[in-house]
């Protein structure tokens, strides 16, 4: 009795619903934590899949963070979001129970990108929260999404990258809903926090369509001048360069999991020449797309983190 047992795997999490030959649970890992006499620990370090956040539904009992300073204490019903190196170990209580579950980065990436409330999503992924589930329906809506993801990853069947993306955006729109974090964000951020949102925002809807920075700054109501000091301020980065990023981001998200060929790829992002978009990749990745593609599949099957990057979540 009072003994901790210490649970490891992808990141401290394991269980019959990792599937090696799925894509999905390369990038994703989920456990069921179920009541148990003792007390247990689990890591919450870098994964075999690279940088990994967490989110945490504990539907009955109590514990804490081991990491934050101070110490993050959690009661359940909660819902609790770890962004990468934010805390160390989760130690649940004897008798608690509920989820946990380790994304990687380039799944959150996919998860954020390609919808219009991707800013605010951003946010929630940069940040460490920890919020009540003040409903039951709401306690039993996160339930299901961790579950439906237990479920696609046991199955490996088609779609389960796109079906578990999903359910990921659920959870942490349930965040979002409980932690009230865009209002928080927008009070203590002052104006340029705004801008910054706002920005994000546009770049999540015309990257594609490559807008000028100029054309950005107009839509923002600010000059571009305004707009690219507040980004070297806050981001340590101009605003193409962090245009560029995103473009580059999707590039490599589509190289990965799909079957498009280079040229679609391409065509896909608005670029009108291939060979405009093999500059453009080579410049932002390091190598040309093709190399890229054969790169990832290579680390994929040996199973190998693939090369740091600028997070998604960097921006706020």
């Amino acid at each position: 009795m009072g003994e901790k047992r210490v649970e490891s795997g992808l990141s401290g999490v394991h269980g019959p619903s990792l599937l090696a030959g799925s894509v999905a649970a390369r990038k994703v890992a989920l456990q069921a934590i179920r009541p148990a006499l003792t007390g247990r620990d689990w890591s919450l370090g870098r994964g075999a899949a690279g940088r990994l956040s967490h989110a945490i539904l504990v539907t009955t009992g109590r514990g804490h963070l081991v990491g934050p300073e101070p110490r993050l204490e959690v009661s359940g019903p909660a819902l609790v979001w770890v962004p990468p190196r934010a805390a160390e170990r989760l130690h649940l209580e004897a008798g608690a129970s509920g989820w946990l579950l380790a994304i990687a980065d380039d799944l959150l990436a996919s998860t954020i990108s390609g919808n219009v409330e991707s800013a605010v999503l951003a946010t929630i992924a940069g940040r460490l929260l920890a919020v009540p589930v003040g409903s039951p329906e709401a306690l039993a809506d996160l339930a299901h999404a961790f579950a439906a993801i237990e479920r696609e990853l046991a199955g490996a069947t088609r779609g389960a990258w796109t079906a578990v993306t999903a359910h990921v955006a659920l959870v942490m729109v349930g965040l979002w809903r409980a932690s009230g974090i865009e209002a928080a964000a927008g009070r203590s951020g002052g104006p340029a926090a705004s801008i910054l949102q706002r920005f994000r925002h546009l770049v999540e809807l015309h990257f594609r369509e490559h807008w000028r920075i100029p054309r950005y700054a107009e839509a923002l109501a600010v000059s571009p001048d305004r707009l690219h000091a507040i980004c070297l301020r806050e981001l340590g980065r101009a605003p193409l360069a962090l245009v560029h990023e995103r473009v580059a981001r999707e590039a490599m998200l589509l190289l990965e999991r799909s079957m498009l060929t280079v040229e679609q790829v391409s065509a896909h992002l608005g670029f009108k020449d291939p060979a405009h978009f093999n500059r453009f990749f080579k410049a932002n990745a390091g190598m040309p797309p093709g190399a890229f593609r054969r790169e990832t599949a290579r680390a994929a099957a040996n199973r190998t983190p693939p090369p740091a990057r600028h997070s998604y979540a960097d921006w706020p």
